[in-house]
């Protein structure tokens, strides 16, 4: 080796020295900063809720939402926290989380998200049918009223959301049992000769849960019961509603058949000129 070139070597190996001793280029090892550790944190946390493994997944969250609370991953280990919850049916704990997110942070971007999985807590707590058990609608409907407000509540106010349309299915299915629920007490009014009683609740149906696929049923079973009720006026009249609204169903059809008879009755006291 010549001996003008060796000063040159010797300033090279004394850099890569300082550069191996400072732990070479690699960014990470680059110490972490404040938010880096917040964002690592809910990542790895992140990783377990993935697998639905909440066992793990809730109390990393909780550390990120206690110890980073000045980053924005703290509100959402908040939020995946209360996920958790819902996730493990634990479903009055996970609406008040889900609230307590809406009102400690009204401004986040994910507070649709947040109303959203509030409808879904009170969905899930909706009866189904079960061999063993009555008819999901002949159950409590309290959970079914609850959610239908909730998801009521967030299709309005957040019509662009990308979760309405799953909404818009949950509020269908909510407003379908709650008007069999009603079609149901109707039937058990009229089995106890209460028909004034059934009526209410078939006016109910009509009126508060429009959309719900019964209606033609209850507009039949309403002019039968002012049948019942000799009252062959509001007969008429709901018959006439029931064939103009729906008038390719089966009960259009068996609602003129009651037109024509309340006709024919009308003609034949109606005295002749």
């Amino acid at each position: 080796m010549p001996v003008e070139k060796q000063p040159i070597y010797a300033v090279l190996a004394l850099a890569i020295g300082v550069w191996v001793g400072c732990g070479g280029a690699s960014s990470s090892q680059t110490p972490l900063n404040y938010g880096d550790k917040a964002e690592r944190a809910y990542a790895y946390a992140m990783e377990d809720f993935r697998d639905e493994n909440c066992l793990d997944a809730e109390p990393a969250f909780r550390k990120v939402w206690r110890n980073y609370s000045y980053s924005r991953y703290a509100a959402l280990a908040e939020l995946r926290v209360a996920d958790c919850l819902l996730m493990e049916q634990k479903h009055v704990e996970a609406i008040s989380a889900y609230r307590e997110f809406i009102r400690s942070r009204p401004s986040h971007t994910e507070i649709p998200y947040a109303e959203f999985k509030i409808a879904q807590a009170y969905v899930e707590q909706i009866p189904d049918d079960w061999l063993l058990s009555p008819p999901a609608y002949q159950r409590d409907q309290g959970p079914t009223r609850r959610a239908l407000k909730q998801l009521r509540h967030y299709i309005m106010e957040y019509p662009n959301h990308s979760r309405v349309k799953d909404a818009k299915k949950m509020a269908r299915r909510a407003l379908s049992l709650l008007a069999e629920h009603e079609m149901y007490v109707a039937d058990f009014y009229l089995d106890r000769d209460q028909p004034r009683a059934a009526v209410g609740r078939l006016q109910v149906v009509l009126n508060a849960y429009q959309g719900s696929g019964v209606e033609p049923r209850a507009f039949l079973l309403l002019g039968e019961t002012y049948l019942k009720l000799r009252d062959p006026r509001a007969a008429h009249a709901v018959f006439q509603e029931l064939a103009k609204r729906y008038p390719q169903t089966e009960q259009a059809a068996q609602a003129r058949s009651y037109l024509r008879v309340i006709a024919s009755k009308t003609a034949s006291r109606t005295p002749a000129p």
